[in-house]
């Protein structure tokens, strides 16, 4: 395996991981208020893309030190199986809260944690967790998280069995 077929898997899961919660900056941009529960699926992302950079950097110093490469690679391929396992979870309690199998969290529809004054209780309108704000084609915003990080969860699967599970 040369140097750089070793950072395309890593590079992969980055860039699935960017254009999930990219895709999500993009639709609060145009409008799209998230719930609690949304702002919590992008946390796995932010925690992923923390690893950027030394992914980069590790890649052209493991030329130099290939010991600590590995170990750097072994590393990365647990956090994002770790980080990816946590966004699968994220995005099945909200479909779960979205189709009423469970209940959501109390911040959830517009309840305040700390009010100044009472008219602060009607200028607030969050999003409730339990009902979807976009419906495209037939499937939640919810519901294509998970479809998005399940191929990424996969990947950092594949990669942590080849890189650390023994053979």
């Amino acid at each position: 395996m040369t140097r750089f077929s070793s950072l395309f898997l890593p590079g992969l899961i980055h860039l699935g991981s960017l254009a999930v919660v990219g895709s999500a900056w993009a639709y609060q941009w145009a409008g799209l208020l998230p719930c609690i529960l949304c702002l919590q699926q992008r946390v796995p992302h932010y925690v992923l893309l923390f690893f950027l950079v030394p992914t980069v950097v590790m890649f052209f110093v493991g030329q130099f030190l290939p010991s600590l490469y590995a170990i750097y690679r072994k590393a990365f391929y647990a956090v994002a199986t770790l980080t990816m396992g946590a966004a699968v979870f994220l995005a099945a309690k909200h479909i779960g809260v979205e189709y009423g199998w469970w209940k959501g969290p109390m911040a959830c529809g517009g309840l305040v944690e700390k009010m100044a004054s009472p008219d602060q209780l009607f200028a607030l309108e969050r999003p409730d967790c339990s009902k979807p704000t976009i419906i495209w084609p037939g499937l939640s915003m919810a519901t294509w998280h998970l479809l998005a990080v399940l191929p990424l969860l996969g990947l950092s699967l594949f990669g942590l069995r080849r890189n650390v599970l023994p053979r």
